[in-house]
């Protein structure tokens, strides 16, 4: 199996759980001096996935001071992070030979001279000397757990992931790739115990469910084992269709919409700690941005907070009247508490300002409906059925009402054009055959 042995401090080198860890704030210099400056806009922007724009910022910081190794160490992070190899390595020895005992560079040179040229002796020995500048520079040793396990010195690999995960349980690639050589040494009841953890403290990490399914296949549990790699999949096809909106909160951090985007995304795949750490995060940003309250009124409602989902629903209406989904769902929640005048007002509002969308006009008939009043249902539902044929409840209620008004044919005529897929139930079955009886009672 192979690593990608990515510069730590690169924005753009995330793994799976790159949604857990939001980008940092901008950078505020010690100082106030240009060189300060401009080398904290550089941070901000390299954290922000910037790279060709930290890099002038950091070249402009070198102009005011040609020897600093803070900023040779982060100019060499940034051209690391556009593959401009040559570059970076020039900049991490440049900051070593101005600051020989700086930890930083070393740990950087090596995981590089490794991933990019192979050169597995050179990069044990500066990520050993990181080790001894800096004992408690977790990285480095992570790293060079990963060059053994790379180069087949198992046991090595074993012995520091198994020390990282002592000294930190909460250090979850090092205790994902000790599951890993546990299975890669055969040793597959410590694999699974280690990987089981892993998924519960990662459940996003698409490789810990992976190894997983082989550590379980190995051990004579195939059906278990084979979920999990269909776990493993789902998410990987997940992280794929996050990573664009990702992206955009990396680079614009101080935008609403993008957190909202993706929060909107993390909910839909029901990641809802991090759908709700962004929805607050986007009307932290802006405290009119009503995308923000509508989601956290969908969050709650699911929740079957109806209180709390009204509050929010009526926030982000207050700012955005446009909203037609939160106009939809207060309708949904007046309706529900069989407030029939406020659910028909607010259904007609979301259709108003969705006029497309089908569901919006059949809710708008379920609520006439419910009122007795059978034509304005009668076309409500007509108008749904005409945006979405395969809204089956508008149908059946649809149908209802030509049966109230003795038009069996035509009923059964709807129920039966309902495709028999499982979906519809026994309470269906019984309207047919109760309109069946009554359609030839009519004919005698």
């Amino acid at each position: 199996m192979l690593f990608a042995l990515l510069l730590l401090l690169s924005a753009a080198c995330t793994n799976d759980n790159v949604e857990e860890s939001p980008a940092p704030p901008p950078v505020q210099p010690a100082s106030t001096g240009p060189a300060d400056q401009t080398f904290a806009t550089g941070r901000d922007l390299q954290a922000r996935g910037l790279f060709a724009e930290a890099e002038q910022a950091y070249i402009r910081a070198l102009d005011h001071e040609p020897d600093n190794p803070q900023y040779h160490y982060y100019l060499g992070v940034a051209l690391h992070a556009q593959s401009q190899f040559d570059g970076a390595q020039s900049h991490f020895e440049r900051a070593l030979a101005h600051k020989p005992d700086y930890a930083g560079p070393h740990i950087a040179l090596g995981k590089m001279l490794y991933d990019v040229h192979g050169d597995a002796d050179r990069a044990r020995q500066l990520l050993s000397r990181a080790v001894e500048l800096a004992p408690a520079a977790t990285e480095a040793r992570y790293t060079l757990g990963l060059i053994h396990q790379r180069e087949g010195q198992l046991t090595k690999a074993r012995e520091i992931f198994a020390a990282i995960a002592a000294a930190d349980s909460g250090h979850i690639p090092a205790r994902a790739q000790l599951g890993l050589v546990h299975l890669q040494l055969g040793d597959y009841q410590l694999a699974e115990e280690e990987l089981r953890s892993v998924c519960r403290l990662s459940p996003h990490d698409p490789a810990a469910f992976r190894n997983l399914g082989q550590a379980l296949i190995r051990l004579g549990k195939p059906e278990e084992g084979q979920r999990q790699l269909t776990r493993a999949q789902v998410i990987d096809e997940q992280n794929t269709r996050l990573k664009p909106h990702q992206n955009a909160v990396r680079q614009y951090p101080n935008a609403p919409k993008a957190h909202s985007n993706l929060a909107a995304a993390y909910n839909r795949f029901g990641r809802l700690k991090l759908a709700f750490h962004h929805y607050m995060r986007s009307i932290r940003i802006d405290s009119t941005h009503g995308a923000g309250y509508q989601g956290l009124g969908n969050m709650y409602h699911r929740r079957g907070d109806a209180t709390q989902a009204a509050r929010y629903y009526f926030e982000a209406l207050r700012w955005d009247s446009t909203l037609a989904e939160s106009h939809n769902n207060l309708g949904l929640i007046f309706h529900e508490k069989q407030d029939l005048g406020q659910a028909i007002d607010q259904y007609q509002r979301a259709v108003q300002m969705a006029p497309e969308v089908g569901f919006y006009h059949s809710n708008v008939g379920n609520a006439h409906l419910d009122m007795n009043q059978l034509d304005q249902a009668k076309q409500a539902f007509e108008r749904a059925l005409e945006l979405d044929a395969g809204l089956t409840n508008a149908r059946i209620l649809l149908g209802d009402i030509h049966a109230r008004r003795g038009a069996h044919a035509r009923a059964i005529e709807l129920w039966e054009s309902i495709p028999s897929d499982g979906s519809v139930g026994k309470s269906l079955r019984d309207k047919l055959a109760e309109a069946r009886r009554r359609l030839a009672a009519q004919r005698h």
